[in-house]
């Protein structure tokens, strides 16, 4: 049997709806030898990882848009228009050599990266960065949840330069950082992808690249609609 990988996007633009999705269909049995990775692209919102505490995270002080936990661990992120989502699920019995997580987010994110540059590499330990301006530049950061021998891989892929500048307002600098940031505030660490790299292409290259990498045959998936599941499924946190 020859492996698949089926693709969407989805149509919401909440950021309850969609991370309720993906919790969702973390709770799904699926095929052997299928993956599916699913793109989105939230309205403005704020994305705590799993175990962080929001005084430490957003500057709480501030009118700031809704937010809300995620359940995978990392950092927090905020989501907004130019700034797309991408989530990939995969079955541990299909790819056994996962169960190593190290690895997993390599071979992930080396997928990810495939078609968009030799200057773009992997940094820390779930970044992709690309190097401008004489410097590592952060422009994905990505995160993972495993559940009933299935992995969630997602994360983010800032493609705009108005997403990269609403990130220092809201959000405070990392109580963690990775070697690679030097004590860089948000504006002088975060970048958007190369300037030929559209939504639409981005989207392209990035499904390209699983399905290089994966050895696996792609096909499109239509979901005609997500609000089925409910925002109160996903988490909303207040002070």
């Amino acid at each position: 049997m020859s492996l698949t990988l089926y693709t969407a996007e989805l149509k919401s633009k909440s950021a309850a709806i969609n991370l309720a999705f993906e919790d969702e269909f973390l709770r799904r049995k699926i095929t052997p030898q299928t993956m599916y990775l699913f793109f989105y692209e939230n309205f403005s919102s704020l994305v705590l990882g799993k175990s962080l505490e929001i005084e430490n995270e957003i500057y709480t002080t501030k009118k700031h848009p809704p937010v809300y936990r995620r359940i995978s661990g990392g950092g927090s992120v905020l989501h907004t228009v130019g700034n797309l989502n991408f989530s990939l699920f995969l079955s541990l019995s299909d790819f056994p050599e996962m169960f190593n997580v190290s690895y997993s987010y390599e071979k992930i994110l080396d997928a990810v990266k495939y078609f968009l540059g030799k200057n773009i590499s992997r940094k820390g330990y779930s970044d992709l960065a690309f190097f401008t301006k004489g410097e590592m530049r952060k422009f994905s950061g990505n995160a993972q949840c495993r559940k009933r021998g299935l992995i969630m891989h997602h994360g983010t892929l800032l493609y705009s330069k108005r997403a990269v500048r609403e990130i220092p307002y809201y959000l405070r600098p990392p109580p963690k950082e990775p070697k690679y940031r030097e004590g860089r505030t948000h504006k002088g660490f975060m970048a958007h992808t190369l300037p030929c790299y559209t939504r639409t292409t981005l989207m392209r290259y990035v499904r390209l690249g699983i399905a290089q990498s994966f050895g696996a045959t792609l096909r499109s998936l239509k979901i005609e609609d997500t609000t089925f599941i409910t925002p109160f499924q996903t988490e909303s946190v207040s002070r």
